[in-house]
């Protein structure tokens, strides 16, 4: 039998693009249940999925506590005010560039697959070259990060390197998302860096690659929880697994607009969006399900506000002291510290013994 090239017209060439710089069928990297959609969409990964670790030192955990719930409050006001017809957007899109701006990147610490999730995302997208898909994503950010249910605040007609945007998303719960962006036009490449309170420590780069009828899109994340909090948000909701649905929607988005569907929206931005409905009733089901668990997730979650609380009060005092020249003020922060750290561990404790009780109870 003669090789298949044999019967290949001699005026055909042989396709032999260049590998993409990630492959999720890779070894180390497990399979990930995902829609594949017309664009062949897979995920792999390889870490702790979807149950992930906590990144950093007790200060640095705490540090990022501190800025989430601060970004908390405002991503609900601005979620509420953004979806409630007449009634003016707070926080601005001044504001919002000014906290964007004194915030600082938080990457992701440790080992990969130990306290580091790494998950590759790939996709085909026919018709369009690298170039074109490139283009599309970095002049058509509301689109695609929209079809990942994620709205950008400020708004942004495209992306500019360096630049910073919040992401806001309906959650389950609302949140706010900070991150800054790289590009890297010469290598049809977008780098996404997460910035101080944001639910995960992390980077992730996109890359469009040739492939023989388009390009490859193939998507590297390397993350981990940022804060002991994320552990809480997770018993009732997966972080992770939000994560990937976002992205599942964001390459679809890229795939349509050059193959038939430039319609896509995926998730949305919609306070009535299905995705978003879907996600509310599954964590509804899950606290139905284990009201036990939930109540221990409660208890937890307020025993971390206790101890932030009491840290900025012991940060006040201390940082008082130290403006008036009286000695002390390290030795207020350190004992406010202890005692933060000490309610929320005996929470830690009391949320284990309820959740016994009303198990036991239900």
């Amino acid at each position: 039998m003669l090789p298949v090239d044999a019967y290949r017209p001699a005026n055909v060439p042989v396709c032999t693009p260049p590998p993409p710089p990630a492959d999720p069928r890779a070894p180390g990297l497990n399979p990930v249940k995902a829609d594949a959609g017309p664009n062949q969409f897979e995920i792999g990964v390889q870490g702790p999925d979807p149950d992930l670790a906590v990144g950093g030192s007790h200060d640095q955990q705490e540090h990022q506590r501190d800025a989430l719930l601060a970004l908390a409050t405002r991503g609900f006001a601005s979620y509420l005010t953004g979806h409630t017809p007449g009634t003016p957007r707070y926080p601005s899109d001044g504001d919002v560039s000014s906290i964007l701006q004194g915030l600082q990147p938080n990457p992701p610490i440790g080992e990969v697959g130990r306290e580091v999730t790494r998950a590759v995302y790939q996709s085909d997208i026919p018709n369009a070259t690298p170039q074109e898909a490139y283009d599309h994503f970095v002049q058509n950010p509301e689109e695609v990060f929209g079809a990942g249910g994620m709205e950008i605040r400020p708004p942004a007609q495209r992306l500019e390197d360096g630049g910073r945007y919040m992401l806001e998303t309906g959650g389950p719960p609302p949140t706010w998302l900070p991150v800054e962006i790289r590009l890297d036009a010469d290598n049809h490449a977008i780098t996404i860096n997460t910035l101080d309170g944001h639910v995960l420590r992390g980077t992730q780069t996109f890359t469009f690659t040739e492939s023989c009828n388009g390009t490859t899109l193939t998507q590297d994340a390397s993350f981990q929880a940022s804060t002991p909090l994320v552990g809480d948000i997770q018993e009732l909701a997966s972080v992770s697994g939000g994560q990937h649905n976002a992205w599942e929607n964001a390459h679809r988005e890229i795939y349509g607009q050059f193959n038939g569907d430039q319609g896509y929206t995926g998730i949305g931005t919609s306070a009535v969006s299905p995705d978003l409905i879907k996600g509310w009733g599954q964590m509804l089901l899950t606290i139905a399900a284990d009201p036990g668990n939930f109540t221990d997730v409660l208890i937890d979650s307020g025993g971390e506000l206790a101890n932030e609380t009491i840290d900025q009060w012991g940060g006040w005092a201390g940082d008082a002291l130290d403006w008036a020249g009286i000695p002390g003020g390290g030795v207020v922060r350190d004992v406010t510290d202890t005692i933060g750290d000490g309610l929320s561990a005996g929470a830690d404790k009391a949320g284990d013994f309820v959740e016994g009780v009303v198990d036991f109870v239900f």
